[in-house]
């Protein structure tokens, strides 16, 4: 019996090793002046992101509930709400729309218990559809797989 608890702690070791990342609720700024209403697609489209990089990096996805409590979000209460979660790390994103064509990320990797900026990317992608959003989500997480833990 010990054999076999030592066995399944041996082949846990390397994914306990990885730092786990908290994924808050992404943020979007529309500045593009576009006369339609985007809202529900943008949604649709950050919940896409979000999904892509909890599948692509050992991540736990924060629900804006699981951080209702902090109000006004202040970056040390977020740090709190994410290590709570057992994440040693925190992902702040914002998606700005600055035209029809372009978009960027704005994205910030936080120590979740020193609050240290561990890595800052400024991400630029064309296209405000379902696969460039989707391609962008691929991209960031192996640059965020890059930032060593």
């Amino acid at each position: 019996m010990r054999q076999m608890l030592a066995a399944c702690l041996i082949l846990l070791a390397p994914l306990s090793a990885m730092a786990n990342t908290a994924i808050l609720p992404i943020k979007m700024l529309d500045t593009s002046g576009e006369a339609q209403d985007q809202r529900a697609d943008h949604e649709r489209r950050m919940a896409l992101l979000a999904e892509v990089l909890g599948k692509e990096l050992p991540a736990v996805l924060i629900a804006p509930g699981d951080i209702s409590a902090c109000q006004p979000q202040t970056t040390d209460c977020l740090l709190e709400a994410t290590a709570a979660t057992g994440a040693d790390r925190a992902l702040f994103i914002v998606a700005q729309k600055t035209s029809t064509l372009i978009l960027q990320l704005f994205v910030n990797l936080v120590d979740t218990r020193t609050g240290e900026l561990l890595d800052s990317r400024n991400l630029n992608f064309r296209g405000d559809n379902d696969e460039a959003w989707r391609r962008a989500g691929l991209f960031l997480a192996g640059q965020i797989r890059d930032v060593a833990p």
